[in-house]
């Protein structure tokens, strides 16, 4: 229920900063905002300078420039930093996201923390009810000091913490005369890199562990592919078409709720398999076609064949004019593979057993008609 909930306000809150960009216009300050001891600000501040809380800010705290960002005192909202260190002595009552740039905490955060390209340090008396999420960086923590969430690091769910945070930038990037700022454009591109690579490393990594651990089904499956390809297709194209109807049909059968989890873990077991195998049998008409000795082992094959549909989708983002034309390629192959590897699954039973390709008559003889 945690998870679910985080993933409806992810995508709520794009919904919202994407309207809300439209709605107001806020403006960006250019210089250093302080807040006294004693004194309290209500409303949110976004600057491309420093910002230092000793009163009391009712509001987010938004630094774009890479200077420094401290709480001595209290922080209602968010604290979002670009490029600079943040400091924490005091207390944060929303989440803290940093791009670029450490993270120390010696008093106390109610949210999340989460860092791209910098460490976390929980020192002293230190507290963080939240989870913590370091991407680049590393997580320190001192005995005295309180952690009630977690500790994720890698990870793409840190990606889904700060990026809310950051798209809350392009509030304050509307009204400036300059135009947008350079640190929010360089986060954004960062972020849109990372899920990018993060994307393609979960792939390759799903895509090996069959060729890993059932190297004879996917071999099975490999085998249907090369000498029954369009059966396979039909079957597949079949199963990607009659997915959603099957499940609806389950949803409404009180019998059948209980297995719908269990169906679709079946169904991404079955393509995850079948495209396994169709990386291998794609790198092995590739090797071919350019005569070149391709690699020995079934999970080198699964990883040359993956690597050459992800190659195409890469390079397509970055050549210009062409580039669109090897990324729809790169996705076209994607997509053709899971149906015929969805297909080549469903005839070898997930590659438990071996499919023999249907006979067919010579050329010019016609099969007798069945008694």
């Amino acid at each position: 229920m945690k998870n679910i909930k985080k993933y409806v306000l992810f995508a709520v809150a794009l919904a919202c900063l994407g309207t809300a960009a439209q709605a107001r216009r806020s403006e960006l300050r250019h210089d250093d905002v302080r807040i006294e001891k004693g004194q309290t600000m209500t409303g949110d501040v976004a600057t491309d300078r420093s910002i230092t809380v000793d009163g009391v800010l009712d509001g987010d705290a938004v630094s774009v420039g890479g200077a420094s960002v401290t709480v001595n005192g209290e922080l209602t909202g968010d604290l979002v930093a670009v490029g600079g260190p943040v400091s924490v002595t005091g207390l944060v009552k929303g989440n803290v996201a940093s791009i670029g740039g450490p993270v120390a905490v010696s008093g106390k955060v109610l949210g999340d923390v989460a860092s791209v390209g910098g460490g976390v340090e929980l020192s002293g008396a230190g507290e963080v009810d939240g989870d913590i999420s370091a991407l680049g960086g590393g997580v320190v923590k001192g005995a005295k000091a309180v952690h009630k969430g977690s500790v994720r690091s890698f990870d793409l769910r840190t990606v889904r913490t700060v990026l809310p945070r950051v798209l809350r930038l392009a509030h304050y990037s509307g009204g400036d005369e300059r135009g947008v700022s350079p640190w929010l454009v360089g986060g954004l591109v960062g972020l849109g890199l990372l899920v990018f690579f993060s994307v393609l490393a979960t792939g390759a990594v799903l895509l090996l562990l069959p060729a890993v651990f059932f190297p004879k089904n996917v071999e099975r499956a490999a085998a249907v592919i090369s000498g029954d390809m369009w059966r396979a297709c039909g079957i597949g194209a079949l199963l990607v078409v009659g997915l959603f109807p099957g499940v609806l049909l389950m949803v409404v059968s009180v019998l059948g709720i209980p297995l719908v989890p269990f169906a679709l873990m079946l169904y991404g077991a079955a393509v995850v398999l079948g495209l396994s195998a169709f990386s291998a049998v794609l790198q092995g008409r590739f090797f071919e076609g350019i005569k070149k000795t391709g690699p020995g082992g079934l999970p080198g094959k699964v990883a040359a064949g993956y690597a050459l549909m992800a190659g195409l989708m890469l390079f397509g983002k970055l050549i210009p004019l062409v580039g669109g034309v090897l990324s729809l390629i790169g996705f076209m192959l994607l997509s053709f593979g899971a149906m015929l590897g969805l297909g080549a699954a469903w005839l070898t039973r997930m590659g438990n057993q071996t499919c023999e390709p249907k006979a067919r008559p010579p050329q010019g003889q016609v099969l007798p008609p069945v008694q």
